[in-house]
């Protein structure tokens, strides 16, 4: 073989790889994840709403598979946030309440009521995980942080709080992300009491129009189309991160309007706030605008689609602002209405349209699974200590079983909406619910009792001894922070 042929034979072997790399950048699917904030598991049509629209939603599942059984990785924001970046429980990762959480945000004539007190509990995304944006990011992917953030350390201290902000956790674009967990209002200019946290809600990104009275959701969503326009011949991953429907609770006025005269031909709705209502469907619509830009930059085919919430929905118990019947209670609690949510995966090219599983699934799923479908790579030390099952098997055929043994929560704070400190578990149809201000134990049998209203616990002593072992291992396991006793209720006793 001459020099020229030497020449040509190995810039044909350079085209080949460079070939075979394009081709595996082109192949890598855009990831989208819609997460929405504190939406209960029956507030969209598919899941049973007789109140709210949600076409768009309800479409995600006619073509993909829709999960009855998905779990928020906690009963509050903040936990779950976490686990979704980063694949870790929140009884492994100590971040176990929204930051910085209702013991430091209540008086001290409430605390004094409570016989427990908080552990030293993280409460920030800490700067040594790798974030799911970070393995993205150096996989070759385009990575927006768009919406809620709420992992930022409660430090009025721009130098201090600077590193754990969306753009220096694995995000090239950050867009309201921020230590805030809620917007003061849904409209322009959606500030906090006038605080740090919104005054940043634009990131690294080219400010959307200032315009007097924009809903909030409209502008995210103007930036999340804007940056799918701009990323179209690139992998891309989106995390839209909704700010509703938590509160405030305020909706578009056309919106609130026609469910108002919805609301008024009947008085069976099973939930009655027409303000809430109209949250909901600003959220479908923004569903709906993403969409169809995906579909008109013909982007649709490969793009992987997580539609999920971080907790149960907000439920008072007067059915206001959401009512999360046939589950019990809501966001803060351990029973199904505060943990229990809808959750949706379309991926044309792999999940089979229109279909159903039962199988249970819990945020941090999710980490691994988008690891697997997009060949990112963890470091091994992070790969072990994951809590997440990928769900590659089942998005290939729902019919399959995760052959996992049980899912977990810990959460040894109080709730302002009455939780009290406690452990939980799930394995097969069993639930049991460890509650630690009496030491008492309730079980329940989901297949029967969806609701939660026939505590076995007494009929069943075995059944309920053997669940607080499987809960008192895990806790052995990952070293869970305990409460511990509130030196305020001695006093007052």
């Amino acid at each position: 073989m001459n020099y020229k042929n030497i020449s040509l034979y190995f810039f044909s072997i350079l085209v080949l790889a460079t070939n075979v790399l394009a081709a595996d950048t082109k192949s890598q699917p855009n990831i989208v994840i819609l997460f929405v904030d504190d939406m209960g598991w029956v507030d969209t049509g598919v899941t049973g709403s007789d109140l709210y629209r949600t076409p768009n939603i309800d479409r995600l599942a006619d073509e993909g598979l829709l999960f009855t059984d998905a779990y928020s990785a906690s009963n509050v924001c903040s936990p779950s946030r976490v686990a979704l970046m980063t694949g870790l429980a929140p009884d492994r990762s100590r971040v176990s309440d929204w930051i910085d959480g209702q013991w430091a945000n209540s008086d001290k004539a409430w605390r004094a009521e409570k016989p427990l007190q908080p552990p030293e509990w993280t409460k920030e995304l800490e700067l040594h995980h790798d974030t799911m944006a970070d393995l993205l990011n150096e996989a070759g992917y385009r990575t927006a942080h768009i919406g809620k953030w709420h992992l930022t350390p409660r430090i009025y201290d721009h130098e201090i709080v600077e590193p754990y902000y969306p753009y220096n956790r694995g995000f090239e674009v950050n867009i309201a992300g921020n230590m805030w967990g809620a917007p003061g209002s849904y409209f322009w200019p959606y500030h906090r009491n006038n605080a740090e946290g919104f005054e940043r809600r634009i990131g690294n990104f080219p400010p959307e129009e200032e315009t007097e009275g924009l809903y909030l959701t409209n502008m995210l969503t103007n930036h999340a189309v804007r940056l799918i326009q701009a990323w179209k011949n690139e992998p891309f991953f989106l995390h839209f991160s909704y700010y509703q429907v938590h509160t405030p609770i305020q909706g578009r006025s056309d919106m609130v309007y026609h469910y108002k005269q919805k609301l008024a031909t009947s008085e069976d709705f099973l939930q009655t706030d027409p303000q809430y209502a109209a949250m909901v469907e600003a959220v479908d619509h923004s569903v709906g605008r993403v969409h169809a830009k995906l579909e008109e930059l013909g982007l649709d085919e490969n793009t992987l689609i997580i539609f999920t919430s971080d907790n149960g929905g907000k439920d008072r118990g007067d059915g206001t602002p959401t009512n999360n019947f046939p589950l019990r209670e809501g966001k803060g609690s351990a029973y199904e209405g505060g943990i229990r949510v809808p959750a949706i995966v379309r991926w044309p090219t792999v999940v089979p349209a229109g279909t159903v599983t039962g199988e249970p699934i819990i945020t941090h799923d999710f980490f691994p699974t988008i690891l697997k479908a997009s060949g990112a790579k963890a470091d091994p030390e992070h790969l072990a200590s994951l809590d997440g099952l990928s769900l590659m098997p089942l998005l290939e055929d729902p019919s399959v079983s995760l052959d996992r043994k049980a899912l977990y929560w810990h959460y040894p704070h109080y709730h302002g909406g009455g939780a009290t400190p406690h452990s939980a578990v799930r394995t097969g149809d069993w639930k049991a619910i460890h509650f630690y201000e009496d030491d008492r134990i309730e079980l329940y049998n989901l297949a029967d009792d969806l609701g939660e209203q026939n505590d076995l616990s007494e009929k069943m002593p075995r059944k309920a001894a053997e669940m607080r072992e499987i809960i008192e291992a895990r806790r052995e396991d990952v070293n869970a922070q305990d409460p511990e006793p509130n030196p305020l209720y001695s006093m007052e006793e």
